[in-house]
């Protein structure tokens, strides 16, 4: 969990090379989940860091199909492609807990030490889950870990948040 926490802060360091100071707290998760709070300076005017990618592509059949993210200041973004219930693009908030508890299950599953692709470009119609947590990139298509625990819970933030739709 250090090292997620400590990717998390250097992300958000790098994209504040503005000559302003970025002043980001990671929450802190140990056995349990604790109450920390994302802090960014007000003053810095750098752009929120994407500390969750999760994506369902599309098969044959009637596969789900969307984007999520969450970024680094708590904004949320979901984009229902196929056989979802929010069809289009929507924004939302999610809360530090909800970051948290991803890494933390991130950490549990020990998703930092996986490959990035697990893939057989010869088998065919079979959908794609691809996830990012904080700099590792991880595609599961084809005989790939045993991941349902963290997407469940991903799919279970998707469904708590409070959508509005973007008007394109």
């Amino acid at each position: 969990m250090k090292k997620l926490a400590i990717l998390l802060f250097i992300a958000a360091g790098m994209a504040a090379c503005k000559g302003k100071k970025n002043v980001v707290e990671v929450p802190v998760v140990t056995e349990e989940i604790t109450e920390n709070a994302l802090v960014i300076d007000e003053t810095d005017e750098s752009e929120p860091v994407q500390v969750i990618y999760y994506e369902r592509t599309v098969c044959f059949g009637t596969c789900p199909s969307f984007i999520f993210t969450i970024d680094s200041d708590g904004s949320a973004s979901y984009e229902g492609r196929n056989f979802v219930d929010l069809i289009g693009k929507h924004s939302g908030e999610s809360s530090p807990m909800d970051i948290a508890s991803v890494m933390k299950i991130a950490k549990e599953v020990g998703y930092d030490t996986l490959q990035t692709a697990y893939d057989n470009p010869l088998v065919m119609d079979l959908p794609s889950t691809i996830t990012i947590i904080g700099e590792k990139k991880v595609l599961n298509r084809y005989q790939g870990p045993a991941l349902e625990g963290l997407y469940n819970h991903l799919d279970k933030l998707i469904a708590e948040i409070q959508w509005t739709k973007i008007k394109e």
